[in-house]
This record gives C-alpha cells, sequence and structure tokens, in this order.
C-alpha cells in the first residue's frame, strides 16, 4: 500500500480519460509519484466499447478548446508506442443544405467543401443503395479523423508509465477524505495516501462528498452495430448529421454503425457491452432508412452507459473546499476525442486553487 507520505497524485478509473491524467500528469512532472486505482481492468467500462472516432467539430468555444487539446495529443502520440492504436480516417458528411453553413461554423481548423465524384463513388462503394434526399448534399474537408482503439491506447499509455505510476487493479474505491495535507482513499481492501485526487469513473458516481454535481447529468445508453459491408479500412467515416448516424470501417468487410439510442436513467452495472433486442431493432430501422441492404447484413453490436451532461460537454467540477481535488464528469459520448483536454482542465485545476466549481460551456 503507498505509505504515510501517499503518492503525489492518485487517479481514480482506467478507462481513456484516467490514463490521459496519468499520462498528462507524467509529462508535465516527470518526477511525481502516481497512484492508479481501477475497480476492474484498464480501459474498461465505456473505454472498452466505444467507437472511439475523434471528430474535428465543435458546437462551442469550450468544445473547440478540448477538440484541438485532443488533436495536438494524439498527433504527439503517433510517434509513440500508442502510434498503432491511431487511423487516419476521411470524414464525409451527408447534410440537408439548408443546414450547411451552421454546420460549417462546428468544423475546426479546417473548411467544408463538397465532394468529389470520386469520394461521392467511395461512399457509394460502401453502400450501394445509398438513400439520399433531393435537398441533401455531400461533403467533406481536408485534414482527417481519428479512429482511436480506445481499450488498446489506455493501456499502451499506463505501460508507458511504468516504473513511475503504482497500478493497482481490483479497487473499488468506496471514499475519498481530507487527510492532513492531501487524502486518504478507502477501498474494499485497502487505504491510500495521496496529495491530489482526480477522478475518471465514467457512469459511476465518484466516490467523494463536497464536489458539485456535473451540470443536468443523466446516464444514457449507447449502442452501435456491426454489418457486413463490402468496406476497407481505406475508407472514410460517413457520417449522416441529421440523422445522429455514422458509419466507419471496423475491419475489412465489417462497418460499425453508431445511431442515436434514445433511453435514459441506465444503471451502468446492468450494461455488459452486449445489445438487446432493442438496441438491434432501433438500429437496423435507423440504418435502413438510409441503406436497406446495409441494416440487413447487421450482424450484432454492442451497447454500454455513458453520463451525459448539459451541452453533451464532460465537466471538470472542483471546490475551494477541497484543493487537490477535481472530478471529471460526463464523457457523453466523446471521452476519447476529449480525453486529452479533459486531463488537461482537471490538472491546471491544481494550479488555480481558487478556481469556479464547474466551467461551463459557452455558446460559441
Amino acid at each position: 500500500m503507498t505509505g504515510p507520505a501517499g503518492a503525489d497524485l492518485a487517479v481514480v478509473g482506467g478507462g481513456v480519460i484516467g490514463a490521459f491524467v496519468v499520462h498528462e500528469a507524467l509529462r508535465r512532472h516527470p518526477d511525481w509519484r502516481v497512484l492508479l486505482l481501477e475497480r476492474s481492468a484498464i480501459g474498461a467500462g465505456a473505454t472498452a466499447w466505444s467507437a472511439g472516432v475523434s471528430f474535428p467539430l465543435a458546437a462551442t468555444a469550450r468544445h473547440r478548446e478540448l477538440v484541438l487539446a485532443g488533436r495536438e495529443r494524439y498527433a504527439a502520440l503517433r510517434e509513440r508506442a500508442a502510434g498503432p492504436f491511431l487511423r487516419p480516417v476521411q470524414m464525409i458528411y451527408v447534410l440537408r443544405e439548408s443546414g450547411l453553413r451552421a454546420f460549417g461554423e462546428r468544423v475546426v481548423g479546417t473548411a467544408l467543401r463538397p465532394a468529389t465524384p470520386g469520394e461521392r463513388q467511395r461512399v457509394a462503394g460502401m453502400m450501394p443503395d445509398l438513400r439520399l434526399e433531393a435537398d441533401e448534399v455531400v461533403v467533406t474537408h481536408d485534414g482527417e479523423g481519428l479512429v482511436v482503439a480506445a481499450r488498446p491506447i489506455s493501456e499502451a499509455l499506463i505501460i508507458e508509465a511504468a516504473g513511475r505510476t503504482e497500478v493497482q487493479l481490483g479497487q473499488r474505491v468506496e471514499g475519498i477524505e481530507a487527510a492532513g495535507d492531501g487524502y486518504r482513499l478507502r477501498t474494499d481492501h485497502a487505504e491510500w495516501n495521496a496529495r491530489r485526487v482526480v477522478t475518471a469513473c465514467g457512469a459511476w458516481t465518484p466516490p467523494v462528498d463536497g464536489l458539485p454535481e456535473a451540470p443536468g447529468a443523466r446516464r444514457k445508453r449507447i449502442a452501435a452495430l456491426h454489418a457486413r459491408l463490402p468496406v476497407s479500412l481505406d475508407d472514410p467515416l460517413v457520417y449522416f448529421v441529421d440523422d445522429d448516424l455514422f458509419l466507419v470501417p471496423l475491419t475489412a468487410g465489417v462497418a460499425l454503425v453508431s445511431f442515436y439510442r434514445d433511453q435514459w436513467d441506465t444503471d451502468p452495472e446492468a450494461c455488459d457491452g452486449r445489445p438487446n433486442a432493442d438496441d438491434l431493432r432501433q438500429g437496423r430501422a435507423a440504418l435502413g432508412r438510409r441503406s436497406p441492404m446495409a441494416a440487413a447484413a447487421v450482424t450484432g453490436g454492442r451497447a454500454f452507459c455513458d453520463l451525459y451532461t448539459d451541452h453533451r460537454l464532460p465537466v471538470v467540477t472542483t471546490s475551494p473546499e477541497h484543493p487537490g481535488l477535481a472530478a471529471i464528469r460526463g464523457g457523453s459520448g466523446s471521452g476519447v476525442r476529449l480525453a486529452p483536454g479533459l486531463a488537461a482542465e482537471a490538472l491546471d485545476a491544481f494550479d488555480r486553487p481558487g478556481m469556479t466549481a464547474v466551467r461551463e460551456p459557452v455558446p460559441h
């Protein structure tokens, strides 16, 4: 067990956000002793089932900051051991022409342009019976998105931190309380001490009292389909904006299809990664409106739970009464692409002990 002096930083939760907190902490402070406490395994929970797509899109000013931070950190990781788990992908968008201007304002760092005939042909090759409405346009931009293998990259970040991070698995943290000039963390097996603590518990409630709640927080079921389609890993991601549906090659011959699943107040303990009959029925219906062939080719899928907050933006909560303690709340289905920026925000909080409790999204 970590001794009386404790760690310089304890991270609660070994998903992709927690892994980036470890990575960013050691990048800033190579001499820190870091402790990671995880209830099951590195990259478990929502991270294990995430589609892991990093879109260059942002709806608010803060969202844009997080997207840019993620893009910068992922670009740096492409030259490191985590690089094989990052796959660039062209982004192609389908939306109504009337919404094109507003959508274009959400694109970060580049500008929309019409898809070329060759790019449209690639989409048609993925879904030969694709249905488009008369008022829809097909657009893209220079600069790519990114498909992140979320669980492997989480493991790679923790392996990279070996020797400077104590990893304790099977540790369900039941309470965090002030102790001296730091905190004591109680698990079902032991107690641990740390000067600073960041919780990144995904859909689960942080085990600490006194921090503000994330505004509008509700747990949502997320589901995606797997379909046998004529796709290759060189094919683009196709995002049907008005449908809130996208299709991305998962492996050669198999695509992952993410669709909007309208089920709230889900118990995260009840989600084990397997889709249920309603997930498959609703997903096939959503996909079938675009491609009946693709809907008929569905072989299964995945389902999990995530915490959503106002504006679908995660928040970092802190309190002047608890210096050295921060909670990252609400992956909102975007935990993978926003993880680097959220990790930086949480660590920045330790340099601003009087900062406000919640960083609210600012309209862009």
